[in-house]
């Protein structure tokens, strides 16, 4: 679900999250990111020499999400200012032409890249783009699969001539897996804390000799958080 501006004004974000998108130059990485906001093809494109973002707003089960997609520069003389946008990224699309064998081999450099600058569990996707050029296509569909099964990252034939719902379904596909690893992290965040608090009851009630009534008491306030930490697991898939 998409809203406006004026709508957006008028919301709260349950949280604002940066994708960005990152490639070698000519690969169609400012393409693509016309085709997800406009719908439209821009069939001339001057290379990116900073970088731009867009947003657009998603609504995953009741909650408004901003997301800010970001074009990167592809140029080498441009790298050092590509790396400033990489930080504090959540998603990063790493694109390569599947006419342009050279764009595919790039890709260990730019995820190194993505990796030196943001090394947390940042979510990966792939995007084979220009897939209406297949019958030049240099690298093939089994060829980006694997790679992107080696990096843990969600792969997608995309184009942005062709309006084939490729980028939209692989941003929707890597917001899902976002808010999935970031729900599990605070998660088990939740059940290391409820580890610390058993510890604590034990302590304070005399350790593990207190008596049986004791124990018991801390078998069910375990019992009750973790329950809570069960709940907060459940992800409704039916939203993308």
């Amino acid at each position: 679900m998409e809203k406006n501006d004026k709508e957006q004004n008028k919301e709260e974000f349950a949280e604002v999250i940066k994708l960005i998108i990152i490639g070698s130059v000519s690969v169609g990485k400012t393409s693509l990111l016309t085709r997800y906001a406009t719908g439209n093809f821009q069939s001339v494109t001057k290379s990116t020499s900073t970088s731009s973002f867009i947003s657009k707003i998603k609504e995953v089960n009741g909650k408004l999400y901003e997301i800010k997609l970001w074009d990167t520069a592809g140029q080498e003389k441009y790298r050092s200012l590509t790396k400033i946008f990489i930080k504090d990224a959540k998603i990063a699309l790493l694109v390569y032409a599947i006419d342009d064998e050279d764009s595919f081999k790039d890709l260990d450099m730019w995820l190194n890249i993505v990796k030196d600058i943001n090394n947390e569990n940042i979510t990966l996707g792939i995007a084979a783009n220009k897939a209406d050029l297949y019958v030049k296509a240099k690298v093939t569909d089994e060829q980006g699969k694997k790679y992107a099964e080696k990096i843990g990252a969600s792969w997608s034939s995309t184009s942005a001539l062709l309006d084939d719902n490729g980028i939209d379904g692989l941003v929707d596909v890597l917001l899902e897996k976002y808010l999935k690893n970031n729900q599990n992290n605070k998660t088990n965040e939740n059940k290391g804390l409820t580890l610390s608090n058993k510890n604590q009851d034990e302590t304070e009630k005399g350790g593990c000799c207190s008596g049986k009534k004791d124990k018991k008491k801390n078998k069910v306030k375990i019992s009750k958080k973790s329950e809570v930490s069960e709940y907060s697991d459940k992800y409704n898939e039916e939203e993308f």
